[in-house]
């Protein structure tokens, strides 16, 4: 249960730090079809490169997606092969761990082998897209990563046929077991399977909509389609996959959510009393005026 709430607690982290960095550090803009976009958030008054932001945006997408990789993958092992090993990583996971996080980092890398000139980057973008007006094309910050989408979007489906099988796996196998499994507690067994089709909903809801417009976006890059507002919507709804993730996991964990309910009437109440007690005092003081 430890590990599992460990891995539950990096899952929400990744996701917290991600969002904050999409809404809040770069605020990314995306001109597409053509690899490019400029920033909004406080990156601009921190002098941040936008190549940078750019490499950094899209490689915390892919650590997410390793993230919850490893979740399946540690419920996994615990279930049908770690009973026996207290919650230790053996050195052949921890290998597997660490290459799957280096490639989630290092997967957008042959995107960034032949960036062009970004002059002509903007006119390129000009000819693709010639309803975009000149001033995005000169807002400050703004970045061409490339003019030729076809790397761009292999590195992106690699990514994603890299961690989706093995996510596939993972789960088909969890089910297998806790449905094909005799355990000496029904009890038990059949709080293993409620528990984990509740973690089946607090992770699949937000990775739908994140998987959307992540989609969209590969699409829209390799159709060659531009349409600003459907762009944006897809950013936004990337950058409220962690909002959505906690509210998810508020709905189906009842200890989560009477905990998160109880401090409410926690403070509720504490405010109720000191605003009686500031009341009374108001009162009393008027009165003994009232008497002198």
């Amino acid at each position: 249960m430890k590990t599992v709430k460990a891995s539950m607690l990096l899952l929400h982290f990744v996701g917290a730090f991600v969002d904050v960095y999409l809404s809040f550090i770069a605020t990314p803009v995306l001109t597409l079809p053509v690899c490019s976009g400029y920033p909004l958030g406080i990156s601009l008054i921190l002098g941040i490169p936008t190549d940078l932001q750019v490499y950094l945006g899209i490689s915390f997408v892919g650590v997410i997606a390793v993230t919850i990789l490893f979740f399946f993958e540690d419920r996994h092992h615990r279930l049908v092969h770690g009973h026996g090993s207290n919650g230790k990583r053996s050195w052949k996971r921890m290998i597997y761990l660490v290459f799957h996080y280096i490639v989630s980092v290092t997967f957008i890398a042959p995107g960034y082998m032949n960036i062009p000139d970004q002059t002509i980057g903007r006119e390129i973008t000009k000819k693709t897209i010639p309803c975009i007006p000149n001033e995005v094309l000169n807002r400050p910050g703004y970045f061409v990563l490339s003019v030729v989408n076809t790397i761009p979007c292999l590195c992106l489906a690699f990514m994603f046929s890299l961690v989706m099988p093995q996510a596939i796996y993972f789960i088909g196998s969890i089910f297998y077991y806790l449905f094909h499994t005799v355990s000496k507690s029904q009890t038990t067994t059949r709080l293993q399977r409620q528990f984990f089709f509740a973690l089946c909903i607090q992770i699949f809801v937000p990775l739908i909509v994140l998987t959307f417009p992540v989609l969209y976006i590969v699409l829209a890059i390799w159709f060659n389609y531009y349409n600003q507002g459907a762009t944006n919507i897809a950013l936004a709804a990337i950058a409220f996959h962690g909002i959505l993730s906690t509210i998810t996991m508020l709905i189906v964990h009842t200890p989560y959510r009477n905990a998160t309910v109880s401090i409410f009437r926690i403070n509720s109440k504490t405010t109720g009393n000191n605003s009686q007690h500031i009341w009374k005092t108001v009162v009393g003081t008027q009165a003994q005026h009232s008497v002198w």
